[in-house]
C-alpha cells in the first residue's frame, strides 16, 4: 500500500482499521510492516487515530518493534505535532537504552521534536548529562566493534548525539558548560584522515559555534 498510495489518496482511509489489525498482529513482521506502511502514508486524520497503537508499541519489549515504532513516531510528529507529549517520557528513558537500534531512533526522533517546541526543548535538556556520558564513552572505549567504520568508533551514533547537543545547549550557557569537556575532546581526538572522522569533526564544529562554548574552544574549533 505504501508504494501505491500518499497521504493525500481518499482511500487512505479505509486503510486505518487494516492497519490497526496488523499493528496488533502476533507476527512481528506484520506488524513492522504496517508500522513503515503508518509512517509512509498516514493523513494528520490517521495519526490521531492510531496514536494510542503507536505508543504501546513504543512501550514494547520487542526491540524490534519498538525502534520501528520509534521511527514511526517521528513522523507523526512531523505531521501532528500535538502528539509530542505522548512520546516525551518514554524517550527520555530509552536515552539510557543500551540496544543501538533504539537509541539511534530515539535520539532522532527527540532532536525533531526539540527543533519544534521550545517546551519539548526545555524538558529534555535534563537529558545533556545522559548525552555527554554517551559521547565520552563512545570516544574512549567505543560502543561496540560492529558499528566501527574505518576505525572510527559509531560515527552515525556519534552525529546523531552531537546534533541534539547543539539544539539542546544554544543560548544555554549552563547547559553548554556540561558539554564543554566532551566536545573538546571530540575536536582533539578525532581521526580526519578518515571520512567518517571527518564528518564528526564537522558536526563537532557547528556545535562548538552554535552553543555557549568557552572561547578556547571556540579558537579550537576554528
Amino acid at each position: 500500500a505504501m508504494l501505491l498510495l500518499d497521504e493525500r489518496a481518499d482511500v487512505h482511509v479505509l486503510l486505518t482499521n487494516c492497519l490497526k489489525n496488523d499493528l496488533n498482529s502476533s507476527t512481528q513482521f506484520i506488524v513492522g510492516t504496517a508500522l513503515c506502511t503508518l509512517a509512509a502514508i498516514a493523513s494528520p486524520e490517521m495519526a490521531h487515530d492510531l496514536a494510542h497503537e503507536i505508543e504501546r508499541l513504543i512501550a514494547s519489549s520487542n526491540t524490534f518493534l519498538r525502534k520501528k515504532a520509534i521511527l514511526c513516531a517521528f513522523r507523526m510528529v512531523r505531521r501532528v505535532p500535538e502528539l509530542m507529549d505522548e512520546y516525551m517520557p518514554k524517550c527520555a528513558a530509552f536515552l539510557n537504552d543500551k540496544n543501538h537500534g533504539i537509541l539511534v531512533s530515539t535520539i532522532t526522533l527527540v532532536t525533531e521534536m526539540c527543533e519544534q517546541s521550545p517546551v519539548v526543548l526545555n524538558y529534555f535538556k535534563s537529558s545533556i548529562p545522559t548525552l555527554v556520558r554517551m559521547l565520552k564513552t563512545l570516544i574512549v572505549s567505543g560502543y561496540s566493534p560492529e558499528h566501527v567504520v574505518n576505525g572510527v568508533s559509531d560515527p552515525f551514533l556519534q552525529v546523531k548525539i552531537l546534533r541534539l547537543l547543539r539544539i539542546l545547549g544554544h543560548g544555554d550557557p549552563d547547559q553548554s558548560e556540561i558539554m564543554n569537556d566532551v566536545l573538546a575532546q571530540v575536536a582533539t581526538n578525532t581521526e580526519t584522515n578518515k571520512n567518517a572522522g571527518n564528518a564528526i569533526l564537522y558536526e563537532t564544529v557547528l556545535t562548538i559555534m552554535n552553543v555557549e562554548s568557552e572561547n578556547s574552544l571556540r579558537v579550537l574549533a576554528v
